[in-house]
């Protein structure tokens, strides 16, 4: 297609008209690129296995004869346990994996206890103690199933420990807050659809100690689902409707373009000076005459006027046609009152 060389439009449109072309043809060879390209594949998520880590505890406060107190109701969270009234803790820790598929399970497990101690400093706290030790030694199975059951009881002695954290803290004369965290210690390991799965869990339980009250503390009947996902790789099948309509938008496109970038721009200016020449040759139509020869002019009893208001009033004085000429080359109107006396002139100016 061969552009008129008379062919004009206006500037914006011209930008407008090379943005929409420039799109489509980005468009249009994007889609051409995918649509055959030798793999077209496709990414595809699927979900492949989900698993379930639930835990639980309970616990018996086994509490050294005394006048005092026989017995409290542990269901009640409020309670605390008078420490130098305990005397040993029986813990029941029960684990439950459940899977939506039956696999090949290995797993591994035990018991950690960990003794953390903190001094609070300018409102900081600074840990100032850190012991582990092996409260069950790891435990190892593997078995085909979907569902992995742990239930251990063990019996935890802590007074040794209460004793030598208040020796701590009068013999240097330090103010310490100290934790026994009891830890189950998961780790489990299967393979999905030939991908490797791993589960890593540790709950843990609370025991305050080095003060004067105690209180068990851990995310009871705590139950936590994940998913896990496999990406696929799909080939689609090329889509010769898709690719048709590609060419021809680029084709489009590229027609479009060309047209436009020879087409000559042209700004179709509405000033005061067209808006005033078209108000005057409205308002006027009936007392202008129309002429194709510029006026002489002559310096000799000539007047020029300020504005059109004082031709328009001679003539309707006079009764005198205003004579209206288009200087298309200066862009002026001309318009004048000839009379026996005198010459009288206004001169719109572009």
């Amino acid at each position: 297609m061969r552009a008129n060389s008379n062919n004009k439009i206006r500037k914006s449109t011209k930008y407008i008209g090379v943005i929409i072309s420039i799109v489509l043809l980005i468009t249009s060879i994007s889609s051409l690129v995918k649509n055959i390209a030798l793999e077209n594949t496709k990414t595809k998520t699927e979900l492949i296995y989900n698993y379930t880590n639930q835990f639980n505890y309970d616990y018996n406060v086994n509490l050294v004869n005394n006048k005092y107190i026989q017995s409290i109701n542990k269901e009640d969270n409020t309670i605390a346990y008078v420490t130098d009234l305990m005397d040993t803790t029986d813990l029941n820790l029960k684990y439950q994996y459940t899977a939506d598929k039956t696999t090949n399970l290995k797993y591994t497990y035990s018991i950690i206890g960990k003794l953390q101690a903190t001094y609070a400093k300018d409102g900081e706290e600074q840990k100032i103690i850190e012991q582990e030790e092996v409260i069950l030694q790891p435990q190892t199975n593997e078995i085909e199933s979907n569902q992995i059951d742990i239930n251990e009881n063990l019996q935890i002695d802590l007074k040794s420990k209460n004793a030598l954290l208040e020796e701590f803290k009068k013999e240097l004369e330090m103010s310490i807050s100290a934790k026994y965290n009891v830890i189950l210690k998961i780790n489990i390991q299967t393979d999905i659809e030939q991908e490797p799965v791993e589960v890593k869990y540790e709950p843990s339980i609370q025991i305050d100690l080095a003060n004067k009250t105690t209180k068990i503390t851990g995310e009871n009947n705590k139950k936590e689902t994940e998913q896990i996902s496999k990406q696929y790789n799909e080939t689609e099948d090329i889509n010769l409707v898709v690719i048709f309509i590609d060419i021809i938008i680029l084709i489009i496109a590229i027609i479009l373009l060309k047209y436009i970038l020879q087409a000559k721009t042209t700004n179709r200016v509405k000033n005061e000076y067209r808006r005033e020449l078209n108000k005057i040759l409205k308002m006027c139509q009936d007392k202008i005459v129309q002429i194709s020869t510029k006026p002489h002019e002559s310096a000799e009893n000539e007047v020029y006027v300020k504005d059109f208001a004082e031709i328009y009033k001679v003539s309707e004085e006079l009764f005198k046609p205003i004579l209206y000429y288009f200087d298309n080359e200066q862009q002026e109107a001309w318009f004048t009152i000839i009379t026996e006396d005198a010459t009288y002139r206004y001169i719109l100016k572009g």
